[in-house]
């Protein structure tokens, strides 16, 4: 009898031991978990911080080549009208002088 109470002690204490390493192994599982998802969290957001950088080098690449168009299209205007203008300086001081003088 003596020999089966040991017995079932042993076997209970062999099962807490096997139940304490279960839990163990589940809180190492479960740090590991948060570990790998930290991990992810920080790959995630360094991925989208390049991807932003990407966009607004893009944006800015993208802005500055339609400000550069709109500049050419203004200088472009701008020596049209001077070229007009130049062209038809006589004309309009002898029209002006005219009205004036009232010829």
């Amino acid at each position: 009898m003596e020999n089966a109470i040991k017995k079932i002690i042993e076997i209970e204490h062999k099962a807490r031991d096997i139940v304490s390493q279960g839990y163990k192994q589940a809180e190492d599982i479960r740090l590991e978990t948060l570990e790998e998802l930290k991990n992810m969290e920080k790959n995630i957001e360094e991925s989208v911080n390049h991807k932003i950088e990407e966009l607004k080098a893009k944006i800015r690449l993208e802005t500055d080549e339609k400000i550069g168009k709109i500049r050419e299209s203004a200088e472009n205007r701008i020596r049209t009208l001077e070229e007009y203008a130049r062209k038809n300086r006589d004309a309009w001081e002898d029209e002006i002088f005219s009205r004036i003088v009232g010829r």
